[in-house]
């Protein structure tokens, strides 16, 4: 190669022996045997632990979308409460059920002797 440049022209071609497809007269060793079968059972696993998660994540988004939908009702129904009290305690109610009842406001002179 005395000083000559080397140009390397692409090709299409492309050879890939698969792993997977050796022929049965080829040996395999034990240990690469092991090697290929813990890469593929830690593959197998860690896709199982992904799966896992996503279904976690998934769950616990649609626990908190449904609490915060409880939340408004909850407070929806604690607005409505509130509003009912208000009325139901209002001057003019308690007047008017005291009227029926033929209850009367203290007057000074009404006295109270408590034992």
């Amino acid at each position: 190669m005395n000083n000559k440049a080397t140009i390397y022209r692409p090709t299409v071609e492309y050879t890939h022996t698969n792993k997977k497809s050796k022929n049965k007269e080829e040996a395999i060793s034990i240990k690469d045997w092991i090697k290929e079968f813990i890469v593929d059972s830690f593959l197998f696993f860690l896709g199982i632990l992904i799966f896992v998660f996503s279904v976690a994540t998934a769950y616990n988004t649609y626990l908190l979308i449904k609490l915060k939908v409880e939340k408004k009702s909850l407070l929806h129904e604690n607005q409505s409460l509130k509003k009912e009290y208000q009325y139901l305690t209002s001057k003019e109610v308690v007047l008017e059920k005291a009227k029926v009842l033929g209850l009367y406001p203290p007057q000074k002179e009404d006295l109270l002797r408590l034992e």
